[in-house]
């Protein structure tokens, strides 16, 4: 695939976008040795398992192989292409970009998340502009006065004003001969109409929401007037998903990673009080349940999540819901409840700082608000039916706690022992249907643990091409005796990716670095196998004879179907033959490790 911008280009986005401040701005790091080291976000990772490695600027993740440059952690985290991963990080430092040509595959009319980000902060800038004029903005601004949220946070915060207009947005920005109806719609800022579009925010006071580097990707309104819908989020758009973003996170993370804690509230004036209050490790799901994508994200930043409610009504439920969600991911949950039926901007406007951090201190672990919920359930005149159910819903909680490792062995055993008095059942039997569910737990993780693939004739092929690779990657020096020979448009599809700019690097003369492939890599399968490639590589020898032997199988390969036109298809004849030279090429078994990355 044509890259459309120039290597050069390509290196100094590299050189300008220092992978560890790249990765931190996603997830916690820890240093360990000369690297750092963090929860991998590219699958659920309950141990560090993730290495960035500040000398090579490369990161690898041990447990499930993703890795790859600044670039390709971009590209993977925030789900773009590789062209957009570029004008990212352009954008991030600052760097005019200069297309050599339109990459293949990519329409003009494609959504780039890019150019949807740049949209919203251009409605961001209007909507504060509206909000800070001294006309249009007058009731907005009063709200913001009775909810006791100062001018200094609300600039701070980039608050603004959706106008009691039917398309005000829509108007201006088409106005400006760059937008058209879809892009907007696209955006989740305009709805269509049968002749044209109309505003999705009007008389709204707009909270800009923002991932982790700062991008606007979505906004939140609260109504001024009198629409039942209260609060109203952005639509799910290429940038925005509120499963899986959390308000205030991009202002928390710093202090959620050094506190080890996130405090959830309910809405937007409560997050934005508890800052003005100085408590800045709090985060406010998107008017939806506290999801496993939101629990995923708080746990790259710390181990402890408080969920806060404005009574026990709500929280009962709301806790219930959140319970497994957290269990799952191995985190600490607690649940606080501001007095008096108070919100918690409120709670802090009345009370202050001191007495909200006092509501989060005395935050109710978990499994004690669950077996207080338990036991209040049992109270009263119920069935035994019923009585059965909730006793096999608590057991089902504690079972989750101990497949997460919540609970230890002398807590399970206080709660068999006190739950057995409770209901008048031996502490052995509670104790059999606690194993029982545990083990139930445990075997969706044990048959989704991945399986090795098996070994077919054609992988003979593949591992010649492997060798290839792998040798020029240690001694450059040696691709004249095979240039000529083999072209990169004969290796398997992620190999030609590697391929193909390796050969350019050596044609060039150029020393064959992981930053410079890695930035003319598109796929980030591909720069995973090549970050493989280069480990193996190193921990090999006997450089001349893997490469006589590797253009041999490829040779012999090529031949025999060529002869048979068979496309790929080998008969019993070229398998046997085959494997007589991959026992040549496997015959150092020693040498042969798993893949890895050097520390």
């Amino acid at each position: 695939m044509p890259i459309q911008f120039d290597a050069s280009l390509i290196s100094r986005i590299q050189q300008a976008n220092d992978i560890v401040d790249v990765v931190a701005e996603h997830l916690s790091l820890a240093k360990k040795g000369k690297e750092m080291v963090g929860l991998c976000p590219f699958h659920t990772d309950h141990k560090p398992s993730m290495y960035v490695n500040p000398a090579k600027q490369i990161f690898k993740c041990f447990a499930c192989g993703a890795g790859g440059d600044v670039l390709k952690f971009v590209q993977m985290k925030e789900n773009l292409s590789f062209t957009a991963a570029v004008e990212r990080l352009a954008q991030r430092a600052g760097i005019r970009l200069e297309r050599k040509k339109q990459a293949a595959g990519e329409s003009a009319g494609s959504i780039d998340p890019n150019r949807l980000a740049k949209l919203n902060e251009w409605a961001e800038k209007l909507w504060a502009g509206n909000l800070w004029d001294e006309q249009k903005g007058a009731a907005a601004r009063s709200y913001l006065d009775r909810r006791k949220i100062s001018s200094e946070m609300a600039k701070q915060w980039r608050l603004g004003l959706a106008m009691d207009s039917w398309d005000d947005l829509t108007q201006k920005a088409l106005a400006t001969g760059r937008l058209n109806d879809q892009i907007l719609i696209d955006a989740g800022l305009s709805v269509r109409r049968e002749n044209g579009c109309y505003d999705k925010f009007r008389n709204r006071l707009m909270f800009p929401i923002h991932d982790v580097t700062g991008r606007v990707i979505g906004f939140g309104g609260r109504t001024l007037g009198d629409d039942p819908a209260k609060y109203m989020n952005s639509p799910a758009t290429a940038l925005f998903d509120k499963s899986h973003s959390l308000y205030a996170l991009d202002k928390a993370r710093q202090t959620i990673s050094e506190t080890q804690t996130a405090v959830v509230v309910e809405g937007y004036t409560d997050v934005m009080m508890a800052h003005q209050h100085g408590v800045c490790n709090v985060v406010a799901a998107l008017g939806t349940s506290l999801t496993t994508g939101h629990a995923r994200i708080i746990r790259r930043y710390g181990k402890r999540v408080v969920l806060v409610f404005d009574s026990d009504i709500a929280g009962k439920a709301a806790a219930g819901r959140a319970l497994e969600v957290c269990l799952s991911e191995k985190l600490d949950l607690r649940l606080a409840f501001v007095p008096e039926g108070k919100d918690p901007c409120d709670f802090l406007i009345a009370a202050g700082a001191d007495a909200f951090r006092s509501v989060l201190d005395n935050a109710i672990d978990v499994m004690e608000y669950a077996w207080k919920a338990m036991a209040g359930d049992l109270t009263g005149d119920k069935a035994l039916a019923e009585k059965t159910r909730i006793v096999e819903q608590f057991l089902t909680t504690v079972a989750s706690a101990l497949v997460a490792g919540n609970v230890d062995d002398l807590s399970r055993a206080v709660l068999s022992a006190r739950l057995g008095e409770l209901i008048g059942i031996s502490q052995s039997r509670i104790d059999s249907e606690l194993t029982r569910l545990v083990r139930h737990k445990q075997k969706p993780q044990e048959s989704a643990m991945p399986q090795p693939k098996a070994k077919t004739p054609g992988d003979v092929f593949y591992t010649a091409q492997r060798e290839i690779i792998e040798v020029l990657l240690r001694q450059p020096d040696m691709f004249g005796k095979i240039e000529g020979r083999i072209a990169p448009a004969m290796f398997e599809e992620n190999l030609r990716a590697i391929a193909e700019p390796l050969f350019e690097t050596l044609r060039s003369g150029q020393e064959p670095t992981m930053t410079l492939l890695l930035g003319r890599i598109e796929q980030p399968e591909a720069a995973k196998i090549l970050l493989e490639l280069d480990e193996q590589a190193g921990q090999k020898g006997d450089f001349i004879r893997r490469l006589d032997d590797a253009m041999d199988t490829i040779q012999h390969c090529l031949s025999r179907r060529q002869t048979h036109a068979l496309g790929g298809t080998l008969t019993d004849n070229d398998t046997e033959s085959l494997q007589k030279i991959n026992d040549l090429i496997l015959r150092r078994k020693d040498n042969l490790r798993s893949p890895g990355i050097r520390r």
